[in-house]
């Protein structure tokens, strides 16, 4: 598996019906920020950060629009206009900055009176 930093910017919300069954589905489009660099063939850095649309069907998934993400991805095979070719899959998101926890004012050791 790999992980890539991905920021959600926007979410769209569509009904999408099965061709087979007629079964209507919620699908969830993201709009991501991809940020990416690496190095180029002549040494230097490259910025190859770029906007993709992923499509997400799972509702138990949380994603928030602004949030960045760590996802992990495997190469599997890909259907319809893509069938035969290799895609990418993401198998989980997990949220990039996690909200450290707080401590409650009075917790700490007091001294004695």
């Amino acid at each position: 598996m790999a992980t890539e930093k991905i920021r959600v910017l926007k979410i769209d919300h569509q009904d999408v019906t099965s061709k087979k069954s007629g079964q209507v589905r919620k699908m969830r489009v993201l709009h991501c920020w991809i940020e990416q660099s690496y190095q180029g063939p002549d040494g230097e850095l490259v910025d190859g950060s770029f906007v993709a649309k992923t499509s997400l069907f799972d509702e138990k998934i949380q994603i928030e629009a602004g949030t960045e993400y760590l996802v992990d991805y495997r190469l599997g095979e890909g259907y319809g206009v893509d069938a035969g070719r290799l895609v990418p899959r993401i198998v989980s998101w997990t949220p990039a900055n996690r909200p450290k926890p707080v401590g409650k004012a009075g917790a700490g050791v007091t001294a004695p009176v």
